[in-house]
């Protein structure tokens, strides 16, 4: 049963949410009608997770609520007209000098797109002003799907992060973009620097084919690992290694793991640990632009200091094998498995390189 506090909660939140859909929906209604019909001869319909969108000519504006989307749009070497990431660091109106203000894919975008919100809440008031040809976002997305999709065509994905997701979403918004051909070079330019990886990879993996890839922000909170059926799996089995996964009946992208369950696993010859921090009010501003810190390695320190220092106190992580042999590396989620397309794995096959192959 609901306690008074709790219902007064929910019904402030039930006023709060119809008022907020009347009125957007009026701003969407007078954005229509602003903006003539479309010529329908150059249309296609485009499926993706929410059901279909229907987009028309070739979109020249486009609203990108995600780093997955983003890191897909820019493979397609298509840039953003407005952006919301997932980490509430920069906080101006425009993203005037992305390099410094959009951590890891920022160096690759050659436009000053609009700042549509905060992390996870994109503003609806901002998208409706920027007017987009296309939005593009994922499964956080979904309770605000129907408001997106009278601004204009959305196409949403809700598990980006499972194997071969990537090249699905990927097809679908060159599709949507009248430009299939470049999904196709992009697929196969991930391949050939899978096929180069596993080359350079092969005195490594032959030592130590065995890896364990954990996600976790507190060993207290938690700790799940990202199984062989995944974006990680399929990327790291590609180029040879064993990707360990803890039992489970479901053949999900990961599961969940307890702390006293890890020496299960200790067979992992190397263990890559995913950090990551919801807390972003502390240690993320934008580095000043006369320092050498970039905003990618302020997020990288940021997202993985607390779960390192979790790990080098604790008596049952230090017990691994991986741990008493110096093999256990700190990675961001953010990077590794928050991007989840070409652009992210080259990242990633970046990163491992350093940690395996430079050391």
């Amino acid at each position: 049963m609901l306690t008074l506090k709790r219902l007064t909660r929910w019904l402030v939140l039930s006023v709060l949410t119809a008022g907020l859909v009347i009125g957007c929906g009026f701003l969407v209604s007078n954005n229509l009608a602003e903006n003539p019909v479309v010529d329908s001869s150059d249309c296609r319909t485009v499926k993706h997770d929410l059901g279909e969108a229907k987009v028309c000519g070739q979109p020249q504006k486009i609203a990108v609520l995600s780093g997955h989307a983003l890191d897909l749009l820019l493979s397609l070497d298509v840039q953003p007209a407005g952006y919301v990431g997932p980490l509430s660091i920069y906080q101006g109106k425009v993203f005037d000098n992305p390099a410094l203000q959009i951590p890891y894919l920022g160096t690759r975008i050659a436009s000053q797109p609009v700042h549509l919100g905060m992390g996870r809440e994109p503003s609806l008031e901002k998208l409706l002003a920027l007017k987009p040809d296309l939005i593009l976002g994922e499964g956080r997305n979904a309770d605000e799907y129907d408001l997106l999709a009278k601004i204009s065509p959305t196409l949403l994905w809700r598990n980006r992060t499972a194997k071969g997701q990537w090249q699905k979403n990927l097809r679908a918004i060159a599709e949507a973009l009248g430009q299939e051909k470049k999904a196709e070079v992009a697929i196969a330019r991930y391949e050939s620097r899978i096929a180069n990886a596993r080359s350079d990879f092969a005195d490594v993996v032959a030592a130590h084919p065995k890896l364990l890839l954990l996600g976790a922000s507190r060993l207290g909170m938690g700790v799940y690992a990202i199984r062989s059926e995944s974006y990680l799996g399929e990327l790291l089995e590609g180029i040879g290694f064993q990707v360990l996964s803890a039992p489970s009946s479901e053949l999900t992208p990961s599961t969940p793991v307890s702390l006293e369950a890890l020496p299960d696993l200790d067979d992992a010859d190397t263990i890559i640990i995913l950090g990551y921090n919801l807390d972003d009010s502390d240690g993320l501003e934008i580095p000043d632009s006369s320092t050498e810190e970039s905003i990618s390695d302020r997020v990288e320190k940021h997202q993985t200091r607390t779960i390192q220092q979790d790990w080098e106190e604790n008596a049952i992580a230090q017990s691994l094998t991986a741990s008493k042999e110096g093999r256990v590396y700190f990675a961001t989620y953010a990077k590794w498995n928050g991007l989840n397309g070409p652009i992210g794995a080259e990242l990633v096959l970046e990163q491992l390189r350093e940690f395996l192959l430079d050391n």
